[in-house]
């Protein structure tokens, strides 16, 4: 096994720990956001970031080339965007249902065949290619964290309409701050996404048109909702859904971006 699978493997036993271990502590009504999840999202983090680092070195550019290597960056990046995201929004328990956004990207690229294959090194270099690629990517990374905190607001809001809240979701933040994450994640990732798609015409071989237009479907998407919670208001609830149900369009278009 070459080190590059290790690091992957072990960060993505971290993201399982960690995730089992919120899971038990909410049903038992005994957790408490803190060192531990940091801890276990830390680990994870730092060694994505060496296969990264290990995987560039070995291609000469930004590794982004495979199915394999796409899947390994959305789990990076969201991982990474947690950590900008959730002190500013004082959203620590978002890394309960971080983890397992990580885990699935994570897990997904190491099911594919390509993951055993050794890294091909460039032939050429393009600094337009690999900004609309890693910009895309860290804005898939934001749009899945906007779910997840859509999630926690429906699961929060649910609840309050019943009257009744577990014991577990009672930690849950505060639906404001949700709330301004949401918007503030969907703002985010929308605007990376647009420096993406323009880096993209910048290219001296732009990528393919179908793949082009897979991407402006998913800017699309997000756009609007931008634009329609803005201009004509949206409930805080319908934001939440639209951003939760919405993430499934970038999944699809995964399939369709990265060759199958």
């Amino acid at each position: 096994m070459s080190r590059e699978l290790l690091v992957l493997i072990l960060a993505a036993l971290c993201y399982l720990g960690g995730f089992g271990y919120a899971f038990y502590a909410l049903k038992n009504a005994s957790y408490r956001p803190g060192r531990w999840t940091l801890l276990v999202l830390s680990i994870g983090l730092v060694l994505q970031t060496l296969f990264l680092r290990w995987r560039g070195q070995a291609i000469g550019g930004c590794p982004m080339t495979t199915p394999f290597e796409l899947l390994s960056f959305i789990s990076w990046s969201i991982v990474a965007l947690y950590f900008i995201i959730g002190p500013a929004y004082r959203l620590s328990l978002l890394g309960v249902f971080t983890a397992p956004l990580a885990l699935l990207f994570q897990a997904s690229a190491l099911l594919r065949p390509d993951a055993l294959a050794a890294a091909v090194p460039k032939t050429s270099h393009s600094f337009w290619g690999e900004l609309h690629a890693a910009l895309a990517l860290v804005s898939y990374g934001a749009f899945a964290l906007a779910s997840a905190a859509g999630i926690m607001f429906l699961l929060q809001d649910r609840q309050l309409k019943q009257h009744r809240i577990s014991p577990g979701l009672r930690q849950l933040p505060p639906i404001h701050y949700l709330t301004r994450a949401i918007r503030g994640l969907l703002i985010t990732g929308t605007s990376l996404l647009t420096i993406a798609i323009l880096s993209a015409y910048r290219m001296e071989k732009q990528p393919h048109a179908d793949k082009l237009t897979i991407v402006w479907i998913v800017w699309g998407l997000y756009a609007c909702l931008i634009a329609y919670e803005s201009w004509r208001g949206m409930s805080a609830r319908r934001a939440a859904a639209a951003a939760a149900v919405g993430f499934l369009v970038p999944i699809v278009s995964l399939w369709f971006v990265s060759g199958k």
